[in-house]
């Protein structure tokens, strides 16, 4: 593999950092993914300026958005149907007036002005989200859940007819307090307490106003600057809902790029990182509905039962499932070989479905990390970019991005502290 150094050029931009203070990328901060200057920088290196990008793991539209507002087409795909909504309104922004989300803000304020009494909560089969005296954990006082059913009952009350997509605007901006309003934050693979949670309490009225000042100083702030900041929009551009293992069969020809981050094979489940946005805002009541979701994901996490599938047989893999499926391997899950199986069939296959959609000499850049298990190291992007060239891709080149660090667990146990977090650059033949 042809490796190179670019740290000083990526460390800062695979990361959704920069995009906190860029116009409408900052709806939602996210903590995964990539930024808008990651993506202009591949763009602007191409020989030829690109005509149609694609992107199977949207995300909440950081692609898709940059190449609007690059005037290139760009067509994408997302499982979370939160990320989908996000995504969608950002992409489709120009759509929207500052002087109708406005004055619909004003009079969602006038509204909770007005919210004194008990607000019915929605009926969720997760019991841990609202305060209970007979339980010991609950992720929100009753003052805060107050809150936030306010704010949903005004958006619904008040957003409807031909301002029924102003809704989705909203939801965005009770999605981003949701967390500050919570007795939990995102750790790594779950959501955990906070310290001395059961004293940090949010009035119902604080609730409110931090849901209005994200709504104003963020949303409404770029609406009415969006002129100031971009220029020529390519209209057409359409991010799709589901799997993209199977929605990418859908994709029309003519790829003359691909800019993407799958999942990690870190085994997060982003089903349990975003609990909050999936069951608070209604996209989840039941734990059926939450595994429906959780399926339609790459396979990257060992939150459900996993078959043992069959994988492209590249000598760096062969070692690793052997080792994993050793008796030496100290594994926390036993389903992590089969994790580790089927994210590698499901990436080759992905790659597979892709090529003929891309046209000659078409360009992959693909952000991806190592990951580590029992003290071994996996080598993802060198997997990756093995994995491509068995079905009729070049790797140019492996992009090293920046040093991540490995859980305390595994540095104490391997002495290392950090792994990869790479590009991988390939070229159909």
């Amino acid at each position: 593999m042809n490796f190179k150094d670019y740290t000083n050029q990526y460390s800062n931009l695979v990361t959704f950092t920069p995009n906190k203070n860029t116009p409408i990328h900052r709806w939602y901060p996210l903590v995964e993914g990539y930024s808008t200057d990651f993506v202009k920088n591949i763009i602007e290196e191409q020989e030829n300026k690109p005509e149609f990008c694609f992107d199977p793991f949207g995300g909440i539209g950081t692609t898709a958005l940059t190449c609007y507002e690059m005037g290139i087409k760009c067509v994408s795909i997302e499982s979370s149907p939160f990320f989908y909504d996000v995504s969608n309104i950002k992409i489709n922004f120009s759509n929207l007036s500052s002087d109708i989300l406005e004055k619909l803000m004003n009079k969602i304020a006038i509204s909770l002005s007005k919210s004194k009494s008990l607000v019915e909560h929605p009926k969720l089969q997760s019991k841990t989200f609202f305060e209970n005296s007979k339980r010991e954990k609950w992720v929100f006082h009753q003052s805060a859940s107050n809150g936030i059913f306010d704010i949903v009952k005004s958006i619904d009350k008040i957003c409807k007819g031909d301002n029924k997509e102003y809704k989705k605007v909203f939801k965005i901006s009770l999605a981003t307090i949701l967390q500050e309003v919570s007795n939990v934050f995102k750790n790594g693979k779950c959501l955990s307490y906070k310290k001395n949670w059961q004293e940090k309490k949010y009035e119902r009225e604080k609730v409110h106003q931090l849901f209005l000042n994200h709504s104003k100083n963020v949303i409404l702030e770029d609406l009415k600057n969006i002129d100031l900041k971009y220029g020529g929009f390519y209209k057409e551009n359409d991010i799709l809902f589901g799997d993209s293992r199977k929605k990418i069969k859908e994709i029309s020809d003519g790829i003359d790029i691909v800019i993407t981050s799958p999942p990690y094979l870190n085994s997060r489940d982003y089903t349990d990182i975003y609990r909050l946005e999936l069951w608070m805002l209604g996209y989840v009541s039941t734990y059926k509905s939450e595994k429906v979701i959780r399926k339609s994901a790459l396979t990257s996490h060992v939150q459900i039962q996993l078959p043992k599938v069959d994988f492209p047989k590249i000598e760096e893999l062969e070692k690793t499932i052997a080792y994993l499926e050793s008796d030496e391997a100290e594994l926390w899950n036993l389903n992590i070989p089969n994790m580790v199986r089927g994210y590698f069939n499901d990436m080759q296959n992905l790659l597979l479905d892709l090529k003929s959609k891309l046209n000659p000499n078409a360009k992959l850049y693909i952000n991806v990390s190592n990951s580590a298990y029992s003290n071994h190291i996996i080598e993802v992007d060198v997997i990756i970019a093995k994995a491509a060239e068995l079905i009729g891709y070049r790797c140019e080149e492996i992009r090293i991005a920046r040093p991540i660090k490995t859980s305390s667990q595994q540095s104490k146990k391997m002495n290392i502290d950090n792994m990869r977090e790479s590009v991988i650059v390939l070229t159909k033949l």
